[in-house]
């Protein structure tokens, strides 16, 4: 009974494990360490963020008010550039220098986090190059580690069947989810394990007691009862002279 018991602890622990570590590790996403707070810059929600060069938007309004959801949850201010091809931007430094240089003469507030894509000459067929500008008061959100999930959920997404809506929506919401709280590490289960052990090993400990104090108590009244319930006359011998001869 208690084997039992302590297999169907233990299955049940690994099965949270299992889950706790697949949901928790988000594939090739690296962790985030820390539990982050959200920015509050006192402006509200642009839901002019979005310029699309390329076409490739289906519907820029709703995807701007869906792309709500990382403000709210971070405070950050997203923003989308997509880029059309242009010869006089050739390395990376100048379109790098180039979104800088855009977010300083576009964007009035320091809490917006800019990405830019710069489209090469067949943009349906080559990837462009990628770049981000982050605002002043941003940097206590997306900071290098932040940046680094950002461009993780970018590399699963890019290839995928999403739309374009829907593959930004899911980059900027997932990174979010992410970033603002802190991952589940392997010291984090294996922590969590040798509480769940202590608690199981101590559980088993306490119906061991108990049982084997039942079994003690059931064994002396068993023994109280058949004294009190002997024969005298069926005994071999009382040590009693006088009550044995009498008898």
């Amino acid at each position: 009974m208690l084997l039992n018991i302590f297999i169907y602890l233990l299955a049940a622990f690994i099965a949270v494990t299992l889950v706790t570590t697949i949901v928790g590790s988000g594939g090739d996403v690296p962790s985030s360490s820390y539990n982050r707070e959200p920015i509050h810059t006192g402006a509200g929600y642009d839901n002019n963020c979005i310029i699309d060069e390329l076409g490739w938007f289906d519907n820029i309004g709703q995807t701007s008010r869906r792309l709500k959801a990382f403000y709210d949850e971070t405070g950050v201010q997203p923003f989308i550039y997509l880029k059309g091809y242009d010869s006089s931007l050739s390395t990376d430094s100048q379109k790098t220098e180039f979104a800088e240089d855009w977010y300083e003469e576009n964007i009035d507030d320091e809490g917006t986090f800019l990405f830019v894509y710069f489209a090469e000459p067949n943009q349906d067929e080559d990837v462009g190059f990628m770049a981000y500008v982050n605002g002043k008061q941003v940097s206590s959100v997306m900071d290098a580690e932040a940046v680094e999930i950002f461009w993780a959920y970018v590399d699963n997404n890019w290839y995928s069947d999403k739309s374009t809506d829907d593959m930004f929506v899911d980059i900027f919401n997932s990174t979010a989810d992410r970033i603002m709280t802190k991952s589940t590490t392997g010291n984090d289960v294996a922590k969590t394990g040798l509480l769940v052990a202590l608690v199981v090993v101590g559980a088993i400990g306490i119906l061991v007691i108990m049982k084997t104090r039942r079994r003690h108590e059931a064994e002396r009244n068993a023994e109280t009862e058949r004294i009190l319930n002997a024969d005298i006359h069926n005994s071999a011998g009382s040590g009693d002279d006088v009550l044995d001869k009498w008898s």
